[in-house]
């Protein structure tokens, strides 16, 4: 599949149970290198570009130098699988960049707090990061993953609305207006199955389907851009 093929939001199954637990087991394994995000049980495992890029340039290229010999040591071979993956489905060269953050991990600490409330459409965006994160570069084509390790009780999921980043220009909506005005389609994580899309669509992490969750809900995210040598991923 070339990039002028690629479609809005494509499932792939990527990785089985017994997979998805080990690495659950080696993320918790490595706790002292979370970082912790905004309170509320929320970390992050390597430098995320979407917070350290938009930031600082300089500081994401520094936690990624640091972050990257962690995640190589214990998920190089996650890393090649996405990879691998990756480069199939698109038919081109994918590799990652030393400059940049590997792929890196979400991860929620759910203690069955009350989240009946919980509103998706305020974390509602586009995947603009790359922006930031690859300055100076023009990509041709972006991408972004979200590879769903373990869930809470309940489950989990993305919400996207129909509309895109473009789209909202012109029409000049900010995308927490567009998404609380308008019903979004829930898309469910399941274990070792790869979501995709190309970061330009309107989406968020999405509502729990408990009130009460608890458990642990983590991902491994990353992103990708087109570029003369091929699709460069990152966080």
């Amino acid at each position: 599949m070339n990039s002028c093929e690629f479609v809005p939001l494509s499932p792939h199954d990527i990785l089985d149970i017994r997979e998805c637990e080990t690495i659950r087991e080696a993320v918790l394994a490595v706790q002292p290198c979370w970082t912790s995000r905004a309170g509320g049980g929320f970390f992050t495992l390597g430098a995320a570009s979407y917070i350290d890029a938009t930031q600082n340039r300089t500081e994401y290229a520094e936690q990624a130098k640091r972050a990257n010999p962690i995640l190589q040591d214990q998920f190089g071979w996650v890393h090649e699988r996405v990879r691998s993956f990756f480069e199939e489905l698109l038919d081109d060269r994918v590799f990652y960049s030393g400059e940049h953050a590997l792929p890196g991990f979400h991860i929620f600490k759910l203690a069955g707090e009350d989240r009946s409330g919980d509103n998706a459409a305020m974390r509602a965006h586009f995947d603009l990061q790359w922006m930031h994160a690859v300055a100076g570069q023009h990509p041709t084509g972006t991408l972004s993953f979200t590879l769903p390790v373990t869930v809470p009780s309940g489950g989990s999921s993305m919400e996207i609305w129909p509309i895109r980043y473009q789209e909202a220009v012109q029409l000049r909506f900010t995308a927490i207006d567009y998404a609380s005005k308008h019903p979004s389609q829930i898309v469910r994580y399941v274990p070792g199955r790869v979501v995709i899309h190309d970061g330009l669509i309107l989406h968020a992490i999405g509502r729990a389907f408990s009130p009460t969750p608890k458990g642990f809900r983590i991902t491994l995210q990353g992103h990708g851009v087109k570029l003369p040598e091929g699709w460069m991923l990152y966080w």
